[in-house]
């Protein structure tokens, strides 16, 4: 029996799937994923705020929602749009725009993340990482390496770039956590840690405009630098100044470190795929780029809406209709890799989404791929032994937008 907008149930499937799905929050992607993509790659689902939404799973219909300009981000944030997220969506935020003001923005800090200045920051990223790496051989055994290396690394590298003094970092580290939850309960809570974040970014902006105007300032740094442009060429308003660097410093990091503990799962679930990695390191490169497309994100994915009328894979998406483009399910479509739910170290051909496509692709990609790739450098040069602590199964995962363990326990 179809369903009261016209779609067809998923034999086997609740008519009315819900995001995340009850089996989400684990090691390996639910089989749900790939039942949609073989039944119904454009379904109806209810997000965790109860509205309703498209879901869309195959990797052409994916891509095509993220380069497609007919979806909007704009229109994530426009007055009765449907919601998916527990906190509540920001105007002003560059990840909820579209051209050209996303543009303008983007403009601004694209060159701090280009490929050649990653490259130059390099040797500073590996200097940090092997401090690190170092001073795990100092904490008692088992120890956990997210709260010891995963999440510490990317921090210390966008407090580098942005400019945030280190010893803020529990303050934020706490807030970020929480903004990212996908418990509807904490709603209140996740407000208040959004409002503290946008205030405490308001209060650092204030901060670097005082140093500029006392001669403080010589060494600029990105946040520095965009507080120039919005005070010297006005190109962007104080609130787009302040939400630029929150969601620069937070998605930043959050979502590296929990990369980082998934790369190191998939790897240590099966120690032959760490000794080849520890005996052949010019295979990492290749090697993180196949993490990326193994290990999902998140366990929803990227939220548009449909500016107009929209034929998806036979399904009409109307105007003003939610589109969630599933990158993590897209990355497993045998449409578009063989043998996808292999993790081939070696995988040559890899188009993956795991960046993103079309114009909000990731800023931050040439950033993760170096820290990524030295992480795996370092820990397989210094520790070749390492192994999981735990089984697999007993890990426990993070009810948050950027999926991830909460603990990674290994022995050295």
């Amino acid at each position: 029996m179809a369903s009261d907008d016209g779609s067809e149930p998923i034999p086997g499937h609740d008519p009315e799937l819900t995001l995340p799905f009850p089996d989400a929050f684990s090691l390996d992607p639910s089989p749900t994923w790939a039942a949609l993509r073989s039944d119904e790659p454009v379904v109806r689902v209810r997000t965790l705020t109860g509205d309703r939404v498209w879901l869309v799973t195959r990797y052409a219909e994916v891509r095509r929602v993220l380069g497609d300009q007919r979806f909007s981000r704009a229109l994530t944030v426009a007055p009765g749009a449907p919601r998916t997220a527990v906190a509540r969506p920001r105007a002003q935020a560059v990840t909820a725009m579209d051209p050209p003001e996303h543009t303008r923005l983007r403009k601004l800090v694209t060159k701090a993340f280009t490929h050649r200045r990653m490259q130059q920051m390099r040797p500073w990223i590996a200097e940090t990482a092997e401090r690190l790496a170092v001073g795990l051989a100092d904490q008692p055994q088992p120890v956990d390496l997210r709260a010891h290396f995963a999440l510490p690394l990317p921090i210390l590298v966008i407090c580098e770039l942005l400019g945030v003094p280190p010893r803020d970092r529990p303050l934020f580290q706490q807030w970020s956590a929480q903004v990212y939850s996908m418990e509807l309960a904490e709603r209140e809570e996740v407000e208040a840690d959004y409002t503290r974040l946008e205030d405490y970014i308001g209060e650092l902006v204030a901060e670097k405009r005082r140093a500029v105007l006392a001669g403080r300032s010589t060494n600029p740094d990105l946040l520095t630098e965009l507080t120039l442009v919005r005070d010297e060429q006005d190109t962007l308003s104080e609130e787009e100044l302040v939400s630029l660097g929150l969601t620069l410093l937070v998605a930043g990091h959050e979502t590296t470190a929990n990369q980082i503990g998934s790369f190191l799962i998939a790897l240590l679930r099966e120690p032959d795929r760490w000794q080849r990695l520890v005996s052949d390191p010019a295979a990492i490169p290749t090697a993180v780029e196949e993490l990326l497309r193994f290990n999902r994100l998140g366990e929803t994915g990227q939220y548009r809406v449909a500016a107009e009328d929209v034929e998806l894979a036979g399904v009409r998406i109307a105007a003003g209709d939610g589109v969630i483009a599933a990158i993590g399910s897209a990355n497993r479509d045998h449409a578009a890799f063989t043998e996808p739910d292999e993790l081939r170290l070696d995988r040559v051909d890899n188009p993956h989404l795991a960046f993103g496509h079309g114009v909000h692709h990731c800023l931050g990609a040439p950033l993760a791929r170096v820290e990524l790739q030295e992480t795996l450098r370092l820990l397989t040069g210094r520790y070749p032994g390492m192994r999981l602590a735990v089984a697999p199964t007993e890990l426990r995962w993070r009810r948050v937008l950027i999926s991830g363990v909460a603990e990674l326990p290994v022995t050295l």
